[in-house]
């Protein structure tokens, strides 16, 4: 009972940002304190450590199996070179071990019995209530506060600084959060829980248009054409990477092409951190700076004019993040490690469509933003969605044998 109550404590949980910040002094970059380098304990850490504990004897399994292979090897000997690249900061080694609790929660959630059959309760109920509080945000234009304090929710207004809103021919509009720390997040968990849902009833697309009204009202263009061109449009792999290049090129040429106002103020921001990004990976192209490393290296490739707490955050592009942080030689080592049990779920027929959608929108959606990397909640949708592929073929190679 305990065991089955914690797990779906764990999934209901997944979209709920409640936590504690611990403030080190690495949490501070030219005197600015940076929320992303504060180490953090989510309650989802904390089910996700039950659930594991839960399934002591599969955990330990896996961890010992993972490890006297090669690719074991190769995870340990990445995880010991970043942290080496970063001076064994405090902040790198906590990024590692909550990347590497994640991937363990994918390897016991991917080999547990009927795993869309129990989720189907749970993963429902949290998503209606996230979509149902970030449509009653955007009606009142503001957070409703009191209890939902726990659940994630920060305080909305239009009064606010720093919160999200979208200027509109008929005035200032403020965008839901509903329990993330950015419109933009909320838009890209519902666009892989699209997938998820589908692997849950089948391959029946389901709630299809309350996911895409909340993606909506997000105002999240990168997530509102990923949701078109994959979920309505349906193209093809191919086309989706296509897309994604575009992306990536068009804040470096908006000076060069005559784009709308709404563009262009949303490719400031990105065009201002790609430049020093390629800087940065240029400096440290095969080890990388190091996990969470990004903001404190970034720092040093800025003026001190151009140093604030509004400049002081990820590079809006998920690849590049990534390469940043881990270097060529860490791109390749992760390459190497997921290349065989991803493969496999590409030939499956079974498994295919719902991989290639999931990277389809991560593609898109990550060559404009760097959640995927950066949001424990985007990481744990990404998480769910991958162990429900692997379980359906693990159960479908279970019934042939």
């Amino acid at each position: 009972m305990f065991k089955r109550l914690v797990f779906l404590l764990l999934i209901f949980s997944l979209p709920f940002q409640l936590g504690y910040h611990f403030w080190l002094p690495e949490s501070y970059v030219a005197s600015f304190r940076i929320d992303y380098l504060a180490p953090t304990l989510y309650i989802t850490d904390l089910l996700a450590i039950l659930f594991l504990a839960t399934n002591f004897k599969k955990t330990i399994s896996i961890i010992k199996n993972f490890f006297a292979k090669p690719s074991g090897w190769l995870f340990g000997a990445l995880i010991l070179l970043n942290l080496s690249t970063a001076s064994f900061s405090l902040i790198t080694l906590l990024a590692w071990i909550r990347l590497g609790s994640y991937l363990l929660l994918l390897a016991v959630l991917a080999d547990t019995n009927h795993l869309a059959k129990k989720v189907l309760l749970p993963f429902s109920l949290s998503l209606a209530f996230i979509i149902g509080l970030a449509l009653i945000q955007f009606i009142r234009q503001s957070s409703l506060g009191g209890v939902l304090y726990f659940f994630g929710e920060r305080p909305l207004s239009l009064a606010l600084p720093n919160v999200a809103k979208m200027n509109l021919p008929w005035g200032q509009i403020l965008r839901p959060y509903a329990t993330f720390s950015h419109p933009n997040s909320l838009a890209g968990y519902l666009l892989a829980s699209l997938v998820a849902l589908s692997l849950i009833y089948e391959g029946k697309k389901v709630a299809k248009v309350p996911l895409g009204l909340a993606i909506l009202l997000t105002f999240s263009k990168a997530a509102l054409l990923s949701f078109v061109v994959i979920e309505i449009l349906e193209i093809s792999f191919v086309q989706s990477l296509v897309i994604s290049i575009v992306l990536s090129a068009a804040p470096l040429l908006k000076d060069l092409i005559d784009l709308p106002v709404w563009l262009v103020q949303s490719f400031a921001t990105r065009h201002f951190l790609l430049l020093p990004s390629f800087k940065m990976i240029a400096t440290d192209f095969l080890l990388g700076v190091g996990l969470k490393q990004f903001i404190p290296s970034l720092s040093t490739y800025l003026s001190a004019s151009q140093v604030s707490y509004a400049t002081l955050q990820p590079v809006h592009h998920t690849f590049l993040l990534i390469f940043a942080e881990l270097g060529l030689l860490g791109v390749l080592i992760i390459t190497k490690i997921f290349w065989t049990p991803l493969s496999k779920l590409i030939q499956d027929k079974k498994t295919r469509p719902y991989l290639l959608d999931l990277f389809g929108i991560i593609l898109m959606t990550g060559s404009l933003d760097h959640y995927w990397w950066t949001l424990p909640q985007n990481q744990l949708i990404i998480i769910l969605t991958l162990a429900l592929i692997m379980n359906r073929q693990k159960e479908k190679n279970h019934a042939l044998s």
